[in-house]
């Protein structure tokens, strides 16, 4: 004879009838459950895991009263909508729970990406043997992204020589499709190349790395498109190469600048306050990427961002107690072309995003 309280226990979670929308449930839950089993060889360990307890998850609220039960246990009762806000407020738990595991996931990737773009680079540059033309040297390097007119012109302007040591220039092609690489080579720079477009921030840890790899003295970082001067590098080098900062980051605050659209001139002002404000130090242009760093402090930098680079540089060098300074330079308008920066909402949304992550890792 079956025990009272057993058969009580199985009339409270199995339900008293299957209905068409409970039999469409316990069908498609055997229908994922089979799929993760068939295909588990091209699926991920975590795609598989997922698709069969969602099933076996489906297959429990589909066949029995057990999911009502658990809404009773959290006072979701029946009527007057609780049991639909109760599944809303499950199903956005679990949403959340899959979309942070998402985001997880797709960072870990694209480090995983960007560590393997930054190896086939210093490969390709280890077994030309280049590393030997920037050891011991001012290493100069420009991160570039379809700036065929205009990186020559700036390579020339280059000196061979700042403060009486020799300079060597490094160009990061980031996956440009317009013969980049090429005009910087004709101009008589050496050229690492990515063989996609990750961002500006992605250019500069390959060429940081590669120039940490061979044992240059300094490297100084300007752009592609002439908005910085290289006559100006000295003010960058000498502080750093005589010993008084480790860094030296240019300011069109201190120095001077074409004016710009309103809206990203108050940006500049707003993000410089907030830099400021977050690591108490005074920063009066933490968005310029011309500045010059010893390349022994180089790996004591935690780098992640792709694109919005400069006030992550800055503010990681700030917490790492690095000595530094801000010097004053000239920013001028392009040579040529059009700025590859985003619109002004998503430029500010993302600078934002940069700032505070970088500050609260």
């Amino acid at each position: 004879m079956t025990h009272p309280a057993i058969n009580l226990t199985l009339a409270s979670i199995l339900p008293p009838e299957l209905s068409a929308l409970r039999i469409g449930g316990l069908v498609f839950a055997v229908g994922l459950i089979a799929v993760a089993v068939w295909r588990r060889r091209e699926m991920s360990n975590a795609a598989v895991l997922v698709a069969i307890f969602g099933g076996l998850a489906l297959a429990v609220v589909s066949g029995t009263e057990m999911l009502n039960n658990v809404l009773e246990a959290f006072a979701f009762e029946q009527g007057n909508g609780g049991r639909i806000l109760g599944l809303a407020v499950f199903a956005i738990a679990a949403l959340f729970l899959l979309v942070l595991r998402s985001l997880t996931e797709s960072a870990r990737m694209n480090q995983q990406l960007s560590a393997l773009l930054e190896g086939i680079a210093w490969e390709e540059f280890r077994q030309a043997g280049l590393p030997k033309l920037f050891k011991d040297r001012i290493a100069v390097v420009i991160p570039a992204y379809n700036e065929a007119e205009n990186v020559g012109s700036v390579i020339e302007l280059i000196p061979s020589e700042v403060c009486g040591v020799e300079t060597a220039i490094l160009v990061v092609d980031d996956g440009s499709r317009d013969g980049t690489g090429d005009a910087a080579a004709k101009a008589g720079a050496v050229v690492a190349r990515h063989v996609i477009n990750r961002g500006g921030g992605a250019a500069l840890r390959t060429g940081y790395r590669l120039m940490a790899e061979s044992a240059s003295k300094i490297v100084v970082t300007l752009d592609a498109d002439g908005q910085h001067l290289p006559s100006e590098m000295v003010r960058l080098v000498k502080p750093v190469l005589e010993g008084e900062v480790d860094m030296a980051h240019g300011s069109r605050v201190l120095g001077e600048a074409e004016p710009n659209a309103r809206s990203r001139e108050l940006g500049i002002v707003f993000f410089n306050r907030l830099v400021s404000l977050i690591t108490g130090t005074k920063v009066s242009d933490c968005s310029n990427g011309y500045r010059a760093v010893r390349t022994t402090v180089l790996p004591q930098l935690v780098l992640r961002q792709e694109q919005f680079h400069t006030s992550e540089f800055m503010i990681e060098a700030i917490k790492r107690g690095i000595p530094a300074k801000e010097v004053p330079i000239t920013v001028e308008k392009r040579l040529s072309g059009h700025s590859k920066k985003p619109a002004v909402m998503r430029y500010g949304l993302g600078f934002s995003n940069a700032i505070f992550r970088t500050w609260l890792r």
